[in-house]
């Protein structure tokens, strides 16, 4: 018999051996059932975003020419993410050039501690994309609100869009309301994408209702904005972009919240974030123009700080801001072109045309069988001396 002591070492030594044996592989595949969308670009980046139908890892194989050969592949924390909603972040791009994309999902049968079992590839059909460029002399976008889940009303907004020329679409929030998942993309986000050829991307504003309904939390999964919030900024061609969130309508207080809501601690925050960003941003006191997205024109519920809101929007010299939320609309030029701003409200059969130059915005508003509700154009202002970052807001 051998001495125990000679034993041990042959016992610590299979498992060593072991490991390296070949992980199961079963013959499926999982099946791509939502998407894939791009979310909210900058210049160097893009969010791209898809559902299978079961767990999965998933990358991004993407490049320029048709070439992909460069590889986006999340992990979290040293750890492959696993699950149905795939969401993929592209970083080092070049602003204003043109990439093709693919998006893959592995299908993961059987997590367990050693040897998962997975299954098959499945790969989407191949895509293109182009990041945002500051450096783009003309652009055109367009601009949208409170769908709310209302096929009939995206299918005919669609229709107002030119997609040969739009780059991109703003949605000025009210998409959701939605008490499941499957609703957010079957009655949201799948039809967009699907009018967006999956190759140009969406931005987001948060309105009131998609902060209601039992998937409203979810929505950070579905919409994973990469600041990890609702409130961002961009900047394209002549424009600094400013995306904001006007949270819910009433106090936090309101009974038919149930005391589940804390718009108030939030707002602040927010709040705070647009003194710090009119203060210090250089790309927004050099842009020619300023524009300005949310979804209530009003600010929404501040508890008393309208007027805060206000202030600090023409400290930052906004030009132009589009919003929803009154299912009305209305257009209110400035008083005063040299301090104030255009102010665009849409309703919701409406889609706003929004063309940039270094030297004017030209905003068009098409109604249904695309009615020409109202024209306008926004001059380019002059720089003022104090519009440094710093200066702005004492």
């Amino acid at each position: 018999m051998l001495p125990l002591l000679l034993i041990l070492p042959l016992i610590a030594a299979a498992p060593a051996a072991s490991q390296h044996q070949p992980f199961p592989v079963h013959d499926s595949r999982p099946a791509i059932t939502h998407g894939p969308y791009l979310l909210a670009p900058t210049e160097t980046s893009v969010t791209v975003v898809w559902v299978t139908d079961t767990p999965a890892h998933s990358k991004v194989l993407y490049g320029k020419n048709g070439q992909l050969d460069q590889v986006a592949e999340p992990q979290h924390h040293g750890l492959r993410p696993v699950g149905t909603i795939h969401s993929v972040r592209i970083d080092g791009l070049e602003p204003g050039a043109r990439y093709q994309y693919r998006a893959v999902s592995t299908q993961v049968v059987k997590m367990k501690s050693y040897w998962p079992e997975k299954g098959l590839d499945v790969e989407s059909p191949l895509y293109s994309f182009t990041p945002l460029d500051r450096r783009s002399n003309s652009t055109v976008f367009y601009a949208i609100t409170d769908t709310h889940a209302n096929l009939d009303r995206i299918a005919g907004l669609m229709e107002l869009v030119d997609w040969n020329e739009a780059e991109f679409l703003v949605h000025l929030g009210d998409a959701f309301d939605a008490d499941s998942a499957e609703v957010i993309w079957t009655r949201a986000l799948d039809p967009l994408a699907r009018a967006l050829s999956h190759s140009k991307p969406l931005y987001w504003v948060r309105g009131n209702h998609d902060a209601r309904g039992a998937a409203a939390r979810e929505l950070v999964h579905h919409v994973p904005l990469p600041e990890g919030r609702y409130y961002y900024a961009r900047d394209h061609g002549p424009a600094h972009l400013l995306f904001l969130d006007t949270g819910e309508d009433k106090p936090d207080e309101t009974n038919v919240y149930s005391r589940l809501n804390a718009f108030d601690e939030y707002r602040q925050e927010e709040l705070a974030w647009l003194r710090r960003h009119v203060a210090t941003s250089h790309a927004l006191a050099s842009a020619p123009f300023r524009i300005l997205f949310l979804h209530a024109p009003n600010w929404g519920w501040t508890n008393g700080c309208q007027q805060e809101w206000e202030d600090t929007a023409r400290a930052a010299r906004i030009d132009l801001s589009l919003s929803g939320h009154t299912h009305r609309f209305n257009y209110t030029p400035p008083a005063d072109p040299a301090t104030g701003r255009h102010r665009l409200v849409l309703a919701p059969d409406q889609a706003a045309r929004i063309e940039m130059t270094p030297e004017r915005l030209k905003i068009t508003v098409l109604g249904p069988k695309k009615q020409k509700i109202v024209e306008f154009e926004v001059p380019r202002r002059p720089l003022q001396p104090t519009s440094s970052p710093g200066s702005l807001i004492q």
